[in-house]
Parts: structure tokens; sequence; C-alpha cells
């Protein structure tokens, strides 16, 4: 062990009649680093007194000592994961949460809504085994120097036992779930989870408590053993999440800082005052433990199962704190939630809620599939125009998609005897009801979806004005599908 000793027991010491010399400790604690937990724990008060020195010191530079020699030997150093002392007193949770809130704001400019957001996950991580449920705090942005890192350095100051991590393997992550409980902030994701579905895998499975393991074999007789993957976790990345993910993540979509948005700069060594909250954030769990445990809050209609489940801890913290935190969480959880229904998160769902749009736009209700290849194609801000290798959505690949909601195409006899493939409306109207949001009041008019409306019709329109565009026929049919 080559670095100095602290002053304690530096060089050389002098107490009572006995001298102790800077060997003599050193070569003691050496040879107490290489004890096992057991052993150096029976006989670390013994030889403290020998030495002359208190045993928290001799804690210190022994857990040094580990260290030293881990990383000497290639192996890397141990986890070293703390776990917060509760505030002494009881803790005001309306101040709790305002605190957590201005600090978030002070230090990282933030969308709206979303503050409230992470106050309430901060919670969360230190009530994690109290709830069914574990959401991930998915922190994404277009781009970087969108304040991701930053967040993840405040977070970690807040959580309990914040482990950070910049790349790890799904084998390295489950055992460490299973070793050291940690909260887990995960960063640059975008650089190794993407590729990775059996990392993606782990981390899905950390959302439910009751299936939050993975089954691995292990020793010479290849028994089977579950490793737990149940923790708190928060992943920041450039870009989207894996859409597993996502549909388990709150969502904290950053973006660049105006020069008007002021913020103060993150100093790593200036945010030890961090600490109170982190323990009065822990003060205040451990006295509502009961309440968080058998709440049962009510969640918003327009939320969809998944995001109920989501929101549902944050929910009971927010009830729990009172005043005007239940219905924060509940704006929140609208905003941030992505209900509307063109937002959903798969392919083949962004096409229904588009053909929605469109015969809610021309009030057909039969279409030929030529036609809506030609309705999709128009959609500039949609993948239709440019589907496969740069060329407009097919109506082959308009089957191949609805195919798997069970919606087929059928023959449409057309005003002069021609038969064309097309679909009904009502073909689609389960699908919609099972995957779809519900349009609200306050979505924009179907006209400003692209100006659908005044759309030309690819097939041909008996009375129909020309020049007058597509339009729906007074009793509601489509004039070109008998």
């Amino acid at each position: 062990m080559t670095d100095a000793l602290p002053l304690e027991i530096a060089a050389r010491r002098e107490i009572g009649n006995t001298k102790i010399h800077t060997d003599d400790v050193q070569q003691a604690v050496q040879r107490l680093a290489d004890l096992s937990s057991v052993d150096y724990d029976q006989a670390r008060k013994g030889e403290a007194g020998r030495l002359k020195i208190r045993t928290k010191t001799l804690d210190s530079e022994v857990k040094k000592a580990r260290t030293h020699a881990k990383e000497d030997d290639g192996r890397g150093a141990p986890l070293d994961l703390i776990s917060p002392e509760p505030w002494p007193e009881p803790v005001d949770g309306l101040a709790l949460l305002g605190q957590i809130c201005e600090t978030l704001e002070r230090y990282v400019a933030l969308p709206a809504y979303t503050s409230e957001a992470i106050a309430l996950w901060v919670l969360h991580a230190h009530a994690h085994d109290l709830f069914p449920f574990s959401p991930r705090l998915g922190i994404t942005s277009p781009e970087k120097r969108c304040g991701k890192t930053t967040l993840l350095s405040i977070l970690g100051k807040l959580v309990p036992r914040p482990l950070h991590i910049a790349n790890v393997t799904s084998a390295a992550l489950f055992r460490t779930i299973e070793m050291a409980h940690p909260t887990l902030l995960v960063d640059e994701a975008d650089t190794f989870l993407k590729n990775s579905d059996e990392l993606r895998g782990v981390l899905n499975s950390g959302h439910f408590r009751d299936s939050a393991f993975v089954l691995r074999t292990t020793g010479e007789d290849f028994e089977p053993r579950k490793f737990s993957t149940w923790a708190p976790t928060a992943i920041a990345l450039i870009g989207k999440l894996p859409d597993t993910l996502e549909d388990r993540s709150i969502a904290v979509q950053m973006r660049r800082r105006r020069r008007d948005e002021p913020v103060t700069r993150l100093r790593q060594d200036k945010i030890d005052h961090l600490t109170d909250l982190v323990r009065m954030a822990a003060r205040w769990v451990l006295d509502h433990e009961d309440k968080l445990k058998q709440a049962d809050p009510d969640t918003p209609p327009s939320l969809h199962d998944r995001a109920a489940d989501n929101w549902r801890p944050l929910f009971a913290i927010a009830d729990a704190v009172g005043s005007e935190w239940p219905a924060k969480a509940r704006t929140s959880a609208i905003q941030l939630s992505g209900v509307d229904a063109t937002q959903d998160e798969s392919v083949r769902t962004m096409l229904l809620a588009d053909i929605r749009q469109i015969f809610d736009a021309t009030g057909l209700l039969k279409i030929t599939s030529k036609e809506l290849c030609a309705h999709l194609g128009e959609l500039v801000d949609r993948p239709w125009p440019e589907f496969r290798q740069g060329k407009t959505i097919t109506p082959t690949q308009i089957s191949q998609q609805l195919s798997h909601f069970k919606i087929r195409s059928r023959n449409l006899k057309q005003p002069g005897g021609q038969v064309l493939k097309g679909y009904p409306r009502e073909s689609f109207d389960d699908a919609w009801g099972r995957y779809l949001v519900i349009p609200s009041a306050t979505e924009l008019p179907v006209n400003s979806f692209n100006d659908l409306s005044q759309f030309q019709a690819a097939t041909e329109r008996g009375q129909v004005a020309a020049g007058n565009g597509l339009k729906p026929a007074e009793n509601g049919e489509s004039s070109d599908v008998a």
C-alpha cells in the first residue's frame, strides 16, 4: 500500500508510553484487508485497540486497502452504494416535494410538468418495495447537450443507493441488482441498449414486481436460480426508447436550453447540500409506509392500462402528500403520457390512427386500397410517403400491417361495375376501440390533418362536382361504392 495514511496514524504517533510506527500500522491494515468480512468484523476492535486508533479510522483504511488491491489486480473496484440515514424528525411532504422541484428547475431547463413527475419518481425510488409496479424514468432528447447527464447527476444525490452506469451487460446488471439493490441511473443508453435484446428484456422484467427476475443455471450441477431485476431505474439516451421500455416509463423529453432560460451551472463539488433532501425523502417514506402500501389511487380514464400502472405509485405518493399534489400528479400524467393516438408507439397503431383521421376528414364509410394509399402518401410528416426504400406505402404493405388486427380488404363494387379491393369503415371499429384513444374535444379539427378535406380522390366519383375535391356524400356513403 503506497498511499499515505491519514494524519491520525501518519508517520509516527506516541500514545502514552507506546510508540506506533507507520510500518506497523500499514502491515496491520494490509493483513486485515486480506481477511473475510466475518473474520475482520471479529478482529477489528481488538486491532484498533492494539494500534491505538479508532475503529472508524481502521475501517476506512482497510476499505482503501481492499479497493487498491482490487484495482491493482485488474479486477476493478467493489461497489460502494450508500443507503441514506433517515432525517431525525418528521418531514412535511408538501415542502419536500417543493424543494425537490425547485432544485431540479434550478439546474436543468425542464419542459412543463416534468419537475413534478421527477420529484414524485424520486420518492417512488425510496418507496420502491411498497408498490407492485416500478415505472422507469425515460429521459430522452433529440440531440446532445440537453441536460440528461446533469439530471442524472442530481438524481444520484436524491435517490437511495445510486449506481451510475454508462455501459453494462445483462449478466452484470441482474447480478448487481440481486447483490446490491441499487437505484440504476443509466446514461448513454443509445450507445449500447438498442442492440441488446437480452439487456432490454432484463430492464423490461423489472417493471412488475411479481415477474421481476431472470432464470439462470449456476454451479457444476446447473441448478436453476432466480436473480432479481427489481430496482428503480432511470434511463437517459439520445433518440427514442425502445418501444417496450417506453411503454413502461414516465416520459421526460428534454430539449436544449435557450439562452433566455437561465439555470445554475451544476458543480459536482458543490451539491452536498442535497444530502439533506435524500435523508428527508427517506424519512417521509418511512413514516408513510402503511398508507402507501394500502393505497389504491384513482387514475384518469384517458390513461391506457400500462400508463395507469406506471403512474399509480406516483399517484399514491401525491395523494399521501395532499394539498395540490393529487391534481398536479394527474395533470402531469395526462400531459406526459402521450394519450393522443397519433403519438402511439408502433407503426401499426400509427397506421390505425391515420386511417381513422382519413375516414373522419373525408366522411367516407368505405375506401379503396388505392385511394387509401394516395391519402397516406400525402401525409408528409408520417412514414407513409417513403415507407420502404423511399417509395409510398402500397396496398400490399397496408394489408400486411392491418392483418395483425384481423382487418382484411374486401371487394368493393364501383358505380361502373368495376370491383376494387378496399375497406369498409366498420371493419376498423374493433381495432380502433382496442388500440387507440377516443379523440378528445381538444384535438385539432380534421381539416388541419394535412388538409385532407382538400385532397382529390384517386378513384372516379359520380355525382361529385368537378373541382370541388373530396367531399362526404350527404347520406354519409362514399359515392364510389355500391
